[in-house]
């Protein structure tokens, strides 16, 4: 893989696609959970520790991609928390709040078309961590 920056992460219910958590960054609006890679991570490191970071929850990086957004990776990650519209605390001091989305924010720090070609990615192209 090549040097790139940053990752991104798309957090899925374990059986559905219909729904993605993103995080609302104080000053940016609501994103992907997300950040740097540190010297030495993979990105699917870097996706379960930024998940972890943002929104207190673990998952299971099940695909990467490395063409959807440029000098980054988008790590597809499943997580066992059940979807529900109530948001809940970050312990990360730069996000105001996490929850589970339905549609793109409003206050979305992407764009619309990066947010939707992030949760239409057909993941069976990508590189596979599954065994």
């Amino acid at each position: 893989m090549d040097e790139k920056g940053f990752v991104v992460v798309l957090a899925l219910p374990m059986d559905a696609d219909d729904s993605w958590i993103m995080v609302k960054n104080r000053s940016r609006g609501w994103e992907f959970p997300g950040g740097h890679l540190e010297t030495g991570e993979l990105p699917e490191e870097a996706a379960l520790r930024e998940l972890y970071e943002e929104t207190g929850i673990l998952g299971t990086a099940k695909a990467v991609e490395g063409d959807l957004i440029p000098g980054g990776y988008v790590v597809l990650v499943r997580v066992e928390r059940e979807v529900s519209p109530d948001p809940w605390i970050s312990s990360d001091d730069s996000i105001e709040e996490v929850g589970w989305c339905l549609q793109i924010p409003e206050s979305s720090a992407w764009g619309r078309e990066e947010v939707q070609s992030v949760i239409d990615h057909d993941w069976r192209a990508s590189s596979s961590l599954e065994s």
